[in-house]
């Protein structure tokens, strides 16, 4: 690019594009000094911009930096920027692909609580800035005319997240989360299921038994309650089935996990 004629706007752009791209060559328009050179003056920029994403980082995976160390998250995070540079206006974005890097690039790929742990902890950020709504409550869902339950489908409070783990990253979090000695990462050759929510501005989160789990996953899904309760009988006896169903509804209900109820897909 030739930068000789460049307009004060035309500069700003190019400046900005030199940076977010973290060039290791300093752009035409700077100039040396006898203190720095235009490459050192360049890299004041640049290595500016690195803390501050690094810092990004440290905000929305305050436990894998626990975990890890101040260096080692700092090495983690220069990796990450090389392989991952920043593409969003808002560095609320820039940790969302840090699960996937961590799955995928040695050697954190073989260590996979490092993984889950991020999942985790990004999963617990989306929750904290979903979007609010309005929630149903015992009373709306009791006004539903009893023929009408086996077509019922249920939208969920928009914060809430299932994931499964094969670590313990949840009670990992909690420690560091109260500033406790963390305990040590547990894997297990089965996965268990995860539900995080938000009450107001509290996060919460609890582990899922895996009727309740494929319940909560087949109403996402948008199947109904009939559907759900045949599904059910994988695991509860046919007499406990709608029962059992029942006793899920009442306690999502409770927890403020249900937005709406609807009759029919």
């Amino acid at each position: 690019m030739n930068t000789v004629n460049l307009s004060l706007a035309d500069t700003q752009q190019a400046f900005q594009t030199s940076l977010l791209l973290l060039q290791k060559a300093a752009p035409e328009f700077i100039i040396g000094t006898s203190h720095a050179s235009a490459a050192e003056r360049f890299k004041i920029y640049t290595d500016a911009y690195r803390l501050r994403l690094i810092e990004a980082l440290s905000t929305d995976f305050p436990a894998l930096k626990n975990h890890l160390g101040e260096e080692r998250f700092v090495e983690l995070g220069h990796a990450y920027i090389d392989a991952v540079p920043s593409d969003q206006f808002s560095l609320r974005w820039f940790g969302r692909h840090l699960p996937r890097f961590l799955a995928e690039t040695a050697p954190y790929a073989e260590q996979p609580h490092l993984n889950e742990l991020a999942v985790f902890e990004w999963v617990l950020s989306e929750a904290f800035d979903a979007a609010d709504s309005t929630l149903l409550d015992h009373c709306q869902l009791a006004a539903i005319a009893p023929e009408h339950w086996p077509l019922l489908t249920l939208h969920f409070h928009p914060s809430l997240r299932r994931i499964d783990l094969t670590s313990n990253a949840p009670q990992v979090w909690q420690a560091a989360n109260q500033n406790k000695p963390l305990p040590p990462f547990t894997l297990s050759s089965v996965p268990q299921a995860w539900i995080i929510w938000r009450q107001e501005l509290k996060l919460l989160f609890r582990s899922l038994s895996v009727p309740e789990a494929y319940a909560v996953d087949a109403f996402m899904q948008g199947q109904t309650f009939a559907e759900i309760c045949t599904g059910l009988s994988a695991w509860l006896d046919e007499a406990q089935v709608a029962i059992k169903a029942v006793i899920f509804l009442q306690t999502w209900l409770r927890d403020g996990w249900v937005a709406e109820a609807r009759v029919g897909k």
